[in-house]
């Protein structure tokens, strides 16, 4: 059961019924409107109730009325677990919060920031969020505070054994200020109007995905340390940073600022590589949102989607430490406008810590959801899915200087052939394929340069597709820079074909090889390069397609 309470002892007030999940996908719940119960002057308001196992992965949106004369609200937030025993990261309870104004919690207007778990908790002795019109807490939007009725978002990510209680507090003050005016990056800015190999890291948290995150300075001083390129902003569920960064990209004009988002659903991870004003949605499953629904509509906003780590932490073992991080929606989304796929999340080399395993010992082994990720990239090109395989660091920027080139920004980098270096000229290399993952990051992986000739004079690289008839031989050219010692593999319709050992630095290596129908999807045959090391692979190339004429 949920109840509004607040410190006076005779106001309580019944929820409506938007507390829960609900079919009906209005953006204001029916019913008459409550009384004011948030304004200045009046005592904080608590929201109780609590959560079972069967509530795990699902929403609440918990209404309250703000009256005239607010100009900032406040939120926090905590809970308690029910067992008596203790908790670990494999069994506790996790909650999100977030917050929509008086547009409602179905209009992107009406979205106005999400903090998931790191921010605002009670249990935790940590401040609460906060918005106001001139300013507002990391993952929160500044803007007007006008009367109605305004939601703050319980998202139930997880929940513990025997369930847990959780509380709600809402506050609202008098403040006063101006909201800064929007200050975005050009999408078309040209940093280097050459064609070449640039470097990028598909997954960067920064200032709104923790509270400790580097600001603008420091983040582009740990990207320029990583020899980057371009600088993929992904910040958790919010856009604020859409309207910010343009500061970041005049201060910066070497570099391509490119915004966009990760939605945190609690059924598998995507990206958005834009702005996409139009369509703030996180929650797959209430009501009718669906990620299809959201991959359609950041479509048509000119973003890139890409599907994150999707074999990352899965079920039933890791449901609790890592929420909604193994990807279930294989079929809620439509495939053939999947432009990226994360074939390595996070560092390359893992220890158990990063397992969320009990342990403190270090592992030493090459990340193990990296290969079950390619497995889905190439079952997924066998399909007939032109999706380009690329990496992320997931960093947030707070790791520890010894550890960055382990998992900081940029620790392992995708290569993109472009001919410059600005968004539009890197969109369309990235949805053509020119690219190659260099899973330790620009300084200590091998460079790599793929190409296919065909005899009648056709010539492609990474991503392309030659047109060739069934016994036409295709010569394979690969040159590994950096990579003495390792080996050079090559990979046809997802199966190993040859090894080479690497002997000399550059190497160069030719291999002829031809179609192969009897196992090729719609895509034709595919064929691409990896390079290993003893203890992990090193480059991981995109493939090169062989189709009949």
């Amino acid at each position: 059961m949920l109840t509004i309470r607040t410190t006076l002892a005779a106001a309580v007030l019944p929820l409506l019924a938007a507390c829960g999940s609900s079919s009906d996908s209005a953006a204001t719940p029916p019913g008459p409107a409550p009384e004011v119960n948030c304004a200045p002057g009046l005592p904080a308001l608590e929201i109780r109730g609590g959560a079972g196992a069967a509530d795990a992965k699902t929403y609440r949106e918990l209404p309250f009325v703000v009256g005239t004369g607010t100009g900032r609200i406040e939120l926090s937030y905590g809970w308690t677990e029910r067992s008596p025993l203790p908790s670990t990261p494999l069994t506790a309870t996790t909650l999100d919060l977030g917050l929509w104004d008086e547009h409602g919690y179905r209009s992107a207007t009406g979205f106005r920031g999400w903090s998931g778990s790191r921010q605002g908790r009670l249990d935790n002795g940590q401040a609460p969020v906060f918005v106001e019109a001139a300013s507002a807490e990391r993952g929160y939007r500044p803007g007007p505070i006008r009367p109605g009725t305004w939601y703050a978002d319980l998202g139930i990510a997880a929940v513990g054994p025997g369930g847990a209680d959780w509380v709600v507090k809402v506050e609202c003050k008098a403040a006063s200020g101006a909201t800064p005016a929007d200050d975005p990056v050009d999408r078309h800015h040209v940093a280097r109007d050459a064609a070449g190999w640039y470097h990028g890291d598909f997954h960067m948290h920064g200032y709104h995905s923790n509270a400790n995150a580097p600001g603008d300075e420091d983040f582009v001083a740990q990207a320029r340390a990583a020899k980057l390129d371009f600088l993929m902003v992904t910040e958790y569920v919010t856009g604020e940073h859409w309207r910010r960064l343009g500061a970041m990209q005049r201060a910066n004009p070497d570099l391509v600022i490119w915004p966009g988002r990760e939605i945190i659903t609690y059924h598998g991870h995507a990206m958005t590589h834009g702005e996409t004003p139009g369509v703030l949605e996180y929650r797959h499953g209430f009501e009718d949102v669906t990620l299809g629904q959201i991959q359609r509509l950041a479509k048509q906003e000119d973003a890139l989607f890409q599907v994150n780590h999707p074999t990352t932490f899965p079920g039933p073992l890791f449901a609790n430490f890592c929420r909604g991080c193994a990807f279930e929606l294989e079929d809620a989304i439509d495939w053939a406008q999947v432009d990226t796929i994360e074939i390595l999340n996070g560092p390359l080399i893992t220890e158990l810590g990063d397992l969320g395993l009990p342990l403190p010992l270090p592992l030493g082994i090459e990340n193990p959801f990296m290969q079950t990720a390619i497995d889905l990239w190439e079952r997924k090109l066998a399909e007939g899915y032109r999706i380009t395989g690329v990496s992320g660091s997931d960093s947030k920027g707070v790791d520890a200087e010894d550890e960055r080139e382990r998992k900081g920004y940029g620790s392992s980098a995708t290569a993109v052939y472009a001919t410059q270096l600005s968004r539009p000229a890197l969109k369309s290399a990235i949805q053509a394929g020119h690219a190659y993952v260099r899973t330790r990051g620009v300084a200590h992986s091998p460079a790599l340069v793929f190409e296919a000739q065909a005899a009648d004079g056709q010539r492609g690289i990474f991503g392309d597709t030659l047109r060739v008839g069934e016994a036409e031989k295709v010569t394979l050219r690969a040159t590994v820079t950096g990579g003495g010692g390792q080996t050079l593999r090559y990979f046809r319709n997802g199966r190993l074909f040859r090894s080479v050992n690497i002997n000399a630095d550059p190497f160069e290596h030719e291999l002829e090889v031809q179609r192969q129908p009897g196992s090729e999807g719609p895509l034709g045959t595919f064929w691409r390069i990896e390079t290993k090391d003893a203890q992990a692979r090193t480059a991981i190339g995109n493939p090169v397609f062989l189709k009949a004429r």
